[in-house]
């Protein structure tokens, strides 16, 4: 009896320690399985993270305009407002960018009469209105935090003032900004280290998105060198080779080289007022002809006083200087011009209403007064409108 009670008792202690081993190696393939099950939702969410695109920003703007020159006469020799007497559209823009990973794109089309003045190779005088044209596209690929390079048709780096009207002070543009670059299509490298930023480039000849339009297979050289502190910046501008047509013209020459150098620098004076400088000059070479060749430089100031956040009041001085410019400057050649613009700046929300008024002086009788006879001065008004979304 001792001996089955003996017996009994191992036998129980046995399959307790049996339990216990099984409950010991379950538990441990739970552990492992849960683990397992832990590290592939962990993975699966990875990858859905990494797969998921970000969204597309969407932005955009538009304007339009009405002007009045005092003399009854189109006087305009700057960008976009060679009008007279007339309500005019000025351009509707769309703007789209997305970036995924250390890639990016831009898209930015134009619609009007001021894209297709910008875009002046593409576009004919029948149909300066109806295109719908790529003002830039271009794709940025960020190799390091501090370099990037970027390929496409792009905003030229030359000047202060830029295309689109929403983003000027003055709705008028200066004869810097007229006279110089206007885009460049090729390809860019930048690099940033702190406050300092540099860039280089090679890309299609001037104001072309196709070498084959321009008909040359010149290259033209680009390059930056900046500066931006807490309450200012300046940047050194450089661009040369290719051929450069004038403005507005759609004959494609093909002889004429320009080098351009450029400085532009904006400081903030207080939280109402600030200031901007632009100094430009241009030098134009004709490879065939050398009494053809020229060049012309301009010294622009801008002041820009704040008297509430919906209202500001922007003044842009400008002495131009054509006196040795090539004949391919057209009426501008052989004078020089000064030029006053005061431009008042109403915002209601996204909308800004920008009264202006502008009186060029030019040394050479090259506008025309109400006889249609010619004169040295242009005085006129303009009211535009701008919105951006």
């Amino acid at each position: 009896m001792a001996y089955s009670i003996t017996y009994i008792y191992k036998d129980l202690t046995n399959q307790n320690q049996l339990l216990t081993k099984t409950n010991l190696k379950m538990k441990k393939a739970f552990h492992i399985l849960a683990a397992m099950l832990t590290s592939s939702f962990a993975f699966a969410q990875d990858e859905t993270e990494t797969a998921t695109s970000p969204a597309t920003t969407w932005g955009g703007s538009a304007d339009a305009y009405y002007k009045y020159d005092f003399s009854k006469q189109m006087n305009g020799l700057t960008s976009f407002t060679n009008s007279q007497d007339s309500f005019e559209l000025g351009m509707a823009s769309v703007e789209a960018s997305h970036t995924f990973g250390k890639a990016s794109v831009f898209v930015d089309l134009g619609f009007g009469k001021r894209a297709g003045e910008f875009s002046y190779n593409e576009t004919t005088d029948k149909d300066i209105n109806a295109k719908f044209l790529i003002k830039q596209l271009f794709f940025t690929y960020q190799i390091t935090e501090e370099f990037k390079v970027v390929a496409g048709s792009f905003g030229t780096h030359i000047g202060y003032e830029v295309l689109d009207a929403v983003d000027n002070k003055n709705y008028s543009m200066s004869y810097a900004f007229s006279y110089g670059p206007f885009f460049n299509t090729g390809v860019k490298a930048q690099y940033t280290k702190g406050k300092f930023t540099a860039m280089l480039g090679i890309t299609n000849p001037t104001d072309f998105k196709s070498a084959m339009d321009a008909g040359s297979s010149q290259k033209t050289y680009i390059g930056q060198l900046g500066y931006i502190g807490e309450t200012g910046s300046a940047y050194l501008n450089f661009t040369t080779g290719s051929t450069n047509p004038t403005p507005g013209s759609l004959v494609v020459p093909s002889d004429e080289n320009k080098t351009q150098f450029d400085l532009t620098a904006s400081k903030t004076i207080s939280d109402s007022f600030g200031l901007g400088f632009n100094a430009t000059y241009a030098k134009s070479k004709n490879d065939f002809d050398s009494t053809l060749d020229g060049e012309w430089f301009s010294l622009v100031g801008y002041a820009n006083y704040s008297f509430k956040p919906s209202l500001l009041l922007a003044y842009r001085i400008e002495y131009f200087d054509a006196k040795d410019a090539a004949p391919s400057l057209g009426t501008l050649t052989g004078t020089s011009v000064f030029a006053n613009t005061v431009s008042l700046n109403y915002k209601v929300g996204k909308l800004t209403i920008i009264p202006e008024l502008r009186y060029d002086a030019s040394s050479e009788d090259i506008f025309l007064d109400k006889d249609a006879l010619p004169t040295g001065g242009s005085f006129y008004a303009l009211i535009a409108t701008t919105y951006s979304f």
